[in-house]
């Protein structure tokens, strides 16, 4: 009897563990420019920032809960936010994202109100898993099309020129 108490106990912790992985786990944030940058450019500053954070995190989540299907994977949600609520999203995910993943984590992005950028634009990284919760390997997003923009300049452009390339104003 001790031994099926201890099996059954075994198999219910199994299964509480498999469920327990969270569509989306946010590990941390990447400032992609300056602190001091950032808290100028928006309005209402880091308190601002952080409450604009905490919600695209949670648009993200409830978007990855509507698609179990993705397979587990770890990396980057990279955002840019310009004057007049205007967002782009790009993503650097190891392995990459369904492309049906993908468009809906973009389209969690772009419906999001955004924080108030005063001038400029200010860009930062969702340092994320989902459907896991190993964090990605690398400290730094490095998204595709950033490296597609850049590859022959030498030296690498500042992410304010890299942004301007790939998201023209």
């Amino acid at each position: 009897l001790a031994i099926r108490v201890a099996c059954a106990c075994l198999a219910l912790a199994c299964a509480s563990a498999a469920q327990a992985v969270e569509p989306l786990v946010q590990h941390d944030v990447v400032l992609l420019q300056k602190g001091e940058v950032i808290e100028q450019r928006v309005d209402g500053g880091a308190d601002a920032m952080a409450t604009y954070m905490n919600t695209l995190g949670a648009a993200a989540t409830e978007t990855m809960r509507a698609h179990p299907a993705q397979i587990p994977s770890a990396g980057f949600i990279v955002v840019a936010v310009r004057p007049g609520q205007q967002t782009h999203a790009w993503f650097d995910f190891k392995p990459a994202l369904a492309d049906a993943t993908r468009a809906a984590l973009a389209q969690a992005v772009a419906a999001t109100p955004a924080v108030a950028v005063k001038s400029g634009e200010i860009v930062f990284a969702l340092r994320v898993s989902v459907w896991s919760d190993k964090p990605p390997k690398a400290y730094a997003p490095a998204p595709q099309e950033w490296k597609d923009a850049s590859k022959d300049m030498h030296p690498k452009p500042d992410v304010d020129t890299l942004v301007d390339m790939v998201w023209p104003h």
